[in-house]
């Protein structure tokens, strides 16, 4: 079964083991062929996706499934 976006995401932040921003995120899925976006804005679809399983982060369409932290500057990592 194919993974989602945020799934992804969460695996390459326990392999980095640092926090990062999303467009360095999208580069290492990009650079790895780890999923296809068919989106106009694909790096768009990867930050609404890191926010949306974001503790803190509050938006209408909430995943009640947090796995990752934002801080201030941007920078995500895992919750």
């Amino acid at each position: 079964m194919k993974k989602a976006i945020h799934e992804i995401a969460a695996e390459i932040l326990a392999e980095q083991k640092r926090p990062m921003t999303a467009d360095e995120i999208y580069d290492l899925i990009m650079s790895r062929g780890l999923y296809e976006f068919k989106a106009k804005s694909p790096k768009s679809v990867l930050r609404s996706q890191l926010r949306r399983h974001s503790a803190i982060v509050s938006r209408s369409d909430q995943s009640s499934v947090t796995i990752f932290k934002m801080s201030a500057d941007g920078q995500f990592s895992l919750s």
